[in-house]
């Protein structure tokens, strides 16, 4: 989360996507082959020492570069994607599309309260 300032002062939260590179589809499931619908994607390239002999002959089939990271996503269609489509930032999202943004953090416990305690408040 960031804040930005329009021209009126006005203050508006804002959460940044980043788009790394990559962001390949690696591999396309439907209904008819697998019994749902999803869209895998890779990103993040690496270098060909970076990964296991198994995950580079994923993804010399697929005719993709090395990627670090796979994740699938479930969709209700997936007409119009193709392995090894490179996804472009400006084609999925426009200015002032509103998009789900969730996020892991690491249990802290009472760390907050420890660092109060510690000020000797």
């Amino acid at each position: 989360m960031i804040t930005y300032f329009e021209s009126t002062g006005q203050v508006v939260p804002v959460t940044v996507i980043g788009f790394r590179e990559g962001n390949i589809v690696t591999q396309v499931k439907t209904d008819a082959t697998d019994g749902y619908n999803t869209v895998q994607l890779g990103y993040r390239r690496v270098r060909d020492k970076k990964l296991t002999k198994p995950e580079m002959g994923y993804l010399e089939k697929s005719g993709v570069i090395p990627l670090r990271h796979l994740q699938e996503f479930r969709l209700e269609s997936v007409e119009g994607f193709e392995p090894n489509q490179k996804l472009e930032l400006e084609e999925l999202f426009k200015e002032g599309d509103f998009v789900d943004v969730s996020g892991t953090t690491i249990g802290k416990g009472f760390q907050s309260y420890l660092f109060i305690s510690v000020l000797g408040f």
